[in-house]
């Protein structure tokens, strides 16, 4: 996965002029190039300048990774004071922790890579795990649990994540972004059922 900015391929020509606009010799191929998505400053006016503010308009921009929630017992039920394990699993769309959105800003190639700030698991149940790191897990290993004390159809838990950035301008040193967001993954199907035990006289 990843992000990319196609440039087109350019032909530069240049001739000399006098300060009154005659022109004193012919256009001349020089050469070709390929050009950024940065419009170039008018004659006069200084270029523009790749701010702190650009970097984390377009790192808001990213189109990050939505968690999705792997819920155990499968198949959306679970039971009353049954144990149940949540799990984060990324999506292929969209960038994920450390992975390389790339883009061009006023001339200059801009790398964002998303970081974790923080986890949060949502039960469904107005109950909430986290700010956590953790990815959680399957049964048994996995640390992110909950038990559910009555019974609910239709709960819908879902996790939501709270991004950093790193940034990179023009091949340069990674450098924190001083921002976050939070985005919040699709909700997982999930049942709450009651198990009855009955005694039944076979006589």
């Amino acid at each position: 996965m990843g992000g990319y900015t196609v440039n087109a391929y350019s032909i530069i020509f240049r001739r000399t002029v006098e300060s009154g606009g005659g022109a004193l010799e012919d256009w001349a191929e020089i050469g070709g190039t390929c050009y950024t998505d940065a419009v170039p400053a008018q004659s006069g006016e200084p270029a523009a300048t790749l701010t702190e503010a650009m970097i984390i308009e377009q790192f808001h921009r990213t189109q990050f990774a939505l968690p999705e929630m792997v819920v155990q017992p499968p198949d959306g039920r679970t039971l009353v004071n049954l144990p149940v394990y949540f799990e984060l699993a990324w999506p292929e769309a969209g960038f994920e922790p450390g992975e390389v959105d790339t883009t061009t800003i006023v001339g200059h190639q801009v790398r964002i890579r998303p970081t974790l700030v923080g986890i949060t698991y949502m039960t469904g149940d107005g109950a909430s795990i986290g700010p956590t790191t953790s990815l959680g897990g399957p049964y048994p290993a996995g640390d992110i649990t909950h038990t559910y004390t009555s019974a609910a159809a239709g709960l819908g838990p879902r996790i939501q994540v709270e991004y950093g950035g790193d940034v990179s301008v023009d091949g340069g040193a990674w450098i924190s972004i001083p921002a976050t967001a939070t985005v919040v993954g699709p909700s997982s199907p999930l049942d709450v059922l009651v198990s009855r035990n009955r005694l039944y006289d076979n006589g």
